[in-house]
């Protein structure tokens, strides 16, 4: 799978380690060692169901005149890998314009899902996660995103409007279905991994970034690094593909080759996620990239969110709600002192 060299990750990590990194499936594709089977099988038996209930959303939303964009790990699925169960997922990632929420939660209430309850923080979240159970049991989940990335300094960065015209199509899923074009994808997924998830080495995250990479030629990978220093993240995608590189061991095209030693030194605020240490770090930084008026709102939404949400959250506890008030906030500053991503 262009020059993935998937036996040396599994001799290098052992079973216990490809499950924990989402390589089960793709692995015994490849290998069919008896202690990723189980994993695989079911991987394959829910896909499936998993692609129907899709055809489902995309016919529904398109009925409202709206076309979705597929995000990470089901796009990608469907685009570069040989069979989608082989790229493990926990949801169904969408993009769409922020005035288009309305009718997207109408649509997935009329489909019978429900939304999940949120803490309010709309400065902090930038996506509605929305769940249902098939009769068969499965449970399915969409996470609908009105920008990027739910992080200030990120959320920017790539919009619905823009990726829309150049849509890459997935046909594998349906003629409704598209994703971001592959040098969009590539910059959404090194961002990813920073913004989200702090520089989790987890490696379906690489592998993505590998194949995505692989699958570009010379003019998209000049149109990504372009599109890195027009955005401000060359960075963080430096971080990500020198990562990716590392474990993988495949060496693609270099960002100098694209952009000056100025443009690849330039001082960029996405660049403070490289280096903040803590979750008090990261809150910090986004909120130095917000106007005051919204850093106060932040502040204030975080420590007083919906009474729903606090029920909800606290559903094993029963204490009066100011005392869960006070539980959240003691355990949030101390939350903030942890390692980002843990």
């Amino acid at each position: 799978m262009r020059d993935l060299d998937v036996n040396a990750l599994a001799v290098r990590l052992g079973p216990s380690a490809l499950e924990e990194h989402g390589l089960a499936p793709l692995v015994f594709a490849s290998m069919a060692l008896p202690a990723l089977r189980d994993t695989a099988l079911r991987a394959a038996a829910v896909e499936p169901l998993r692609l129907a209930d899709l055809r489902k959303v995309l016919t529904a939303l398109h009925a409202r005149g709206i076309q979705p964009l597929i995000l990470k790990g089901t796009a990608l699925a469907y685009d570069l890998y040989d069979a989608p169960e082989q790229r493990p997922r926990g949801d169904v990632d969408l993009l769409v314009a922020r005035g288009e929420m309305e009718a997207v939660r109408d649509v997935f209430r009329e489909l019978g899902f429900r939304e999940r309850i949120t803490s309010g923080d709309e400065h902090g979240l930038r996506q509605q996660l929305f769940l249902r159970a098939d009769d068969f049991g499965v449970e399915h989940a969409y996470d609908v995103h009105w920008e990027i990335a739910n992080q200030a300094l990120f959320a920017g960065t790539l919009t619905a409007a823009e990726l829309r015209p150049r849509a890459n199509p997935l046909p594998r899923i349906s003629a409704l279905a598209f994703g971001l074009p592959r040098a969009e994808a590539l910059l959404h997924a090194c961002i990813h991994r920073i913004a989200h998830h702090h520089d989790d080495e987890r490696l379906i995250w690489l592998v993505d970034i590998h194949l995505l990479r692989g699958a570009m030629p010379r003019e998209e990978h000049a149109r990504f690094w372009r599109l890195a220093a027009e955005r401000g993240v060359v960075g963080v995608c430096l971080r990500s593909v020198e990562v990716t590189e590392e474990w993988l061991g495949v060496r693609g095209p270099r960002a100098e080759e694209f952009l000056s030693p100025g443009e690849l030194g330039r001082e960029e605020p996405t660049r403070v996620y490289l280096a903040a240490k803590s979750r008090g770090g990261v809150l910090l930084a986004d909120l130095r990239s917000l106007p005051w008026r919204a850093r106060l709102q932040r502040l204030g939404q975080l420590a007083f969110p919906p009474r729903a949400f606090m029920r909800a959250s606290f559903s094993h506890v029963r204490a009066p709600l100011p005392l869960l008030y006070v539980w959240r906030a003691v355990r949030g500053m101390a939350r903030l002192f942890r390692k980002a991503g843990v």
